[in-house]
């Protein structure tokens, strides 16, 4: 589909996002992480210029930055007045998401200190 040449992987920490760009790395997508949503536009915008040989995207975004839920809409609607793509939201149930990060010892970065 050529919707699957650009996608948009966000979700709740913990829900596997790696795991996923991982696989989409090793299918052929250039893979990017933590590109701040300000700056998909501009990605776009050279991509669909091709002003860089890459045939699929995949970008990980993430929830938690500053102004992502006010920010976030008014970039998919800039993107999508250019190209098609794919947004792809994880989750995972609370339990899951625990067992993640205490096997991690990391904490939950949305935990309070």
């Amino acid at each position: 589909m050529k919707n699957d040449r650009f996608l948009i992987i966000t979700g709740l920490s913990g829900s596997g996002k790696t795991v996923v760009s991982r696989f989409l790395e090793d299918i052929g997508y250039y893979c990017i992480d933590n590109l701040p949503s300000k700056l998909i536009p501009n990605l776009v915008e050279l991509w669909t210029r091709k002003e860089v040989e890459i045939e699929r995207i995949a970008l990980v975004v993430d929830i938690r930055e500053a102004g992502f839920s006010k920010k976030f809409p008014e970039v998919l609607k800039t993107i999508r007045k250019k190209i098609s793509s794919r947004l792809i939201f994880l989750e995972a149930s609370d339990a899951a998401l625990v067992k993640r990060f205490s096997e991690s010892r990391r904490p939950h970065p949305l935990a309070r200190k």
